[in-house]
């Protein structure tokens, strides 16, 4: 087995609710960012933060809001 399978095997079993996606080996995150919402409709009136959504590769780190804009390829040495 390949150092890199041994490793997305080895994330895998720490993350079980980690999805492939393409290269990427993603999670939801959520975290309480402060401020109002940027999307108005969402907010409401003295609002000081607000729950955003991500999603996060356990193999490069990489934080996007949805799968269309993960990159093609993942840096997951760049993690070491």
């Amino acid at each position: 087995m390949s150092d890199t399978s041994s490793r997305v095997e080895t994330l895998s079993n720490r993350h079980p609710d980690a999805e492939q996606v393409g290269p990427h080996l993603v999670i939801d995150k959520s975290e309480w960012v402060p401020g109002k919402h940027p999307e108005p409709h969402h907010g409401y009136e003295g609002q000081t933060e607000y729950l955003e959504r991500y999603l996060r590769c356990i193999q490069c780190g990489v934080k996007v809001l949805n799968t269309d804009d993960l990159p093609e390829t993942c840096d997951s040495e760049g993690r070491r």
